[in-house]
């Protein structure tokens, strides 16, 4: 497979400095793409100045013209890359660069093995199982990862080195921009698997990683919560009202009363932490399942 047929792109805003590093790491690497595509969501134009001297055949900006968010932005990208005719495509976010040169080299080793047994939507470095009971995304055990150097998933974080199938992408599914922002990933891999195809992630680079952080158990798997912490209370609100989209319009209809319950409860909890968090986490949660129930999608509020 020679990169002809691989394409990427990177979604940004207002992160230029940080932009040319990613762009830096991505063109260096030992398998690189063939084109490179600057989906930017920048209000200014600091971006786009900063690029215009990469600009070339295999170089393109474009700018969306208001801020659509990590969603919109994906779906730009996809869309125009698939319409180019590319075979597969990195969904790149600008603060989320390859860990080294040789990430593209072995994903691709995956997939070239992958696509000859499986009908392959997607490839990436980290995933999870989703629970459809609870709505909840697992993420893979050490015990998994050392047991097959391909462990089927399905969802794939759009950071974690995502290469699409631009297939999936010219039979028209794409991330839905409604939800701006938090996991879109997650719509997008779901919209994927139910559609027929398969998404797989490459277990031994994942595992060395667990291994130098010495996470060796078999058992261990990452496990996160940031409520009662210092979090960002506008990603709280988006991930809220993303999760019960996606439940409802999936017919997850436990997993949603679970996440809607859940919703509420910290409503309540919140004040365990103090009258300020307790007010602010009430409020977000509140706003969250208003535009819900009122179909308020996009941006509502800066992150």
């Amino acid at each position: 497979m020679d990169n002809s047929k691989f394409a990427a792109f990177i979604v940004t805003y207002e992160r230029t400095e940080t932009l040319l590093e990613t762009i830096s790491i991505i063109r260096n690497q030992s398998f690189p793409p063939h084109y490179l595509l600057i989906v930017d969501n920048s209000i200014s134009c600091n971006t786009e100045n900063a690029l215009k001297k990469y600009i070339s055949e295999s170089f393109q900006y474009y700018k969306v013209g208001y801020n659509s968010g990590p969603a919109g932005g994906s779906k730009v990208g996809l869309r125009k890359l698939a319409n180019l005719g590319y075979d597969w495509i990195y969904w790149g976010d600008d603060n989320n660069p390859p860990r080294d040169q040789n990430v593209f080299q072995e994903m691709f080793g995956g997939i070239r093995q992958k696509i000859l047994t499986a009908k392959l939507g997607a490839f990436g470095g980290k995933g999870g199982t989703f629970n459809k009971w609870t709505g909840r995304v697992r993420s893979l055990d050490n015990k998994v990862l050392r047991a097959m150097d391909f462990a089927s998933v399905d969802f794939i974080a759009g950071g974690q080195t995502l290469i699409v199938n631009a297939e999936v992408v010219r039979q028209g599914i794409v991330p839905d921009e409604k939800l701006f922002f938090s996991f879109e990933d997650l719509d997008f891999c779901l919209k994927i698997k139910a559609a027929g195809y398969a998404l797989f992630v490459d277990s031994k680079p994942w595992l060395r990683v667990r291994m130098r952080d010495n996470y060796r158990s078999d058992n261990y798997r990452w496990k996160g919560s940031s409520f009662g912490t210092n979090f960002s209370f506008p990603r709280e609100y988006y991930s809220t009202r993303s999760l019960l989209k996606i439940l409802y319009k999936n017919h997850f209809y436990i997993a949603f009363l679970y996440n809607l319950l859940k919703a509420i409860a910290k409503m309540l909890l919140g004040f365990r932490f103090g009258w300020s968090y307790g007010k602010r986490i009430a409020l977000i949660q509140f706003f969250a399942i208003k535009d819900f129930i009122f179909g308020n999608y996009g941006k509502q509020m800066d992150l």
